[in-house]
């Protein structure tokens, strides 16, 4: 990973995948949690049939996953769908990528928790005051929580990061000509209600191409487990199916290829 996000600093230049292969002796893959979601949700069934899926992912940070055809498209360093990091606002705040106004530092669950923690009446209605430093994720959780139970000041955060995110997905589903968004993620699993109509209604009123047809939006059934499902898929079709030219099942001879003179 050539620029690990904060929480993973730790990690930098330490080769995970060799290391866990030398510990278990079994074959190991590293990819994106955001792919892993987004194959997961293939495979639980969550996009139908349709050709070009984005699986926007919510954790403590903001990501996508690309299906094209049901392939995960990867780019040229496994950093394809970096949705968290379309810039918003060029005179925004500084983002840890080096750029600013990127969407997940106006509106990713760092953001929300920050806006909730300055606000005592909000904090202590979410029950998030104090200096006890706590993960971000539980934060938002919190904040989500109170939404859910009505209080004001959660809901208009929730909202406002939802008019962002909805922004970058439109900005997404027009340079992709997406047909499906999924909301997925831990941070979904628990938001994702308040940011699914405001996603929906922004890419019914402004994708470029809904002459043409409608990109649906869904909150995933399986938003806390499409990782774990997906990355099971990634190792048996590592196995199975591997995706190189030249590669073929083993014991499958190619068919013949008729010329015509």
């Amino acid at each position: 990973m050539a620029l690990p996000p904060p929480t993973m600093r730790q990690w930098s230049d330490f080769p995970l995948d060799t290391a866990l292969a030398q510990s278990t002796g079994l074959p190991v893959l590293l990819d994106n949690d955001a792919t892993a979601a987004a194959l997961g949700e293939h495979w639980s069934g969550g996009v139908d049939n349709a050709a070009t899926v984005a699986a926007l992912y919510m954790g403590t940070g903001i990501g996508a996953g690309l299906l094209l055809n049901g392939i995960t498209y990867r780019g040229a360093s496994g950093n394809a769908g970096e949705v968290g990091h379309i810039c918003l606002d060029p005179d925004g705040p500084a983002c840890w990528c080096g750029a600013r106004g990127c969407l997940e530092v106006l509106a990713g669950p760092g953001a929300v928790v920050a806006a909730a923690r300055a606000d005592k009446a909000l904090a202590k209605a979410a029950g998030i005051s104090g200096r006890r430093a706590r993960p971000v994720a539980a934060d938002f959780a919190a904040v989500s929580r109170a939404a859910r139970g009505g209080e004001p000041g959660a809901v208009a955060l929730l909202e406002r990061s939802a008019r962002y995110l909805a922004v970058a997905a439109r900005t997404l589903a027009n340079v992709m000509d997406l047909e499906v968004v999924v909301l997925t993620g831990p941070s979904f699993a628990i938001a994702g209600a308040v940011y699914l109509p405001v996603v929906q209604a922004e890419l019914d009123l402004a994708f470029f191409a809904r002459a043409n047809h409608r990109v649906r939006v869904r909150l995933s059934a399986s938003a806390a487990t499409a990782p774990a499902i997906g990355a099971a898929a990634m190792v048996l079709q590592s196995e199975l199916v591997p995706l190189h030219h030249g590669l073929r099942l083993p014991g499958i001879e190619p068919e013949p290829v008729a010329h015509v003179t």
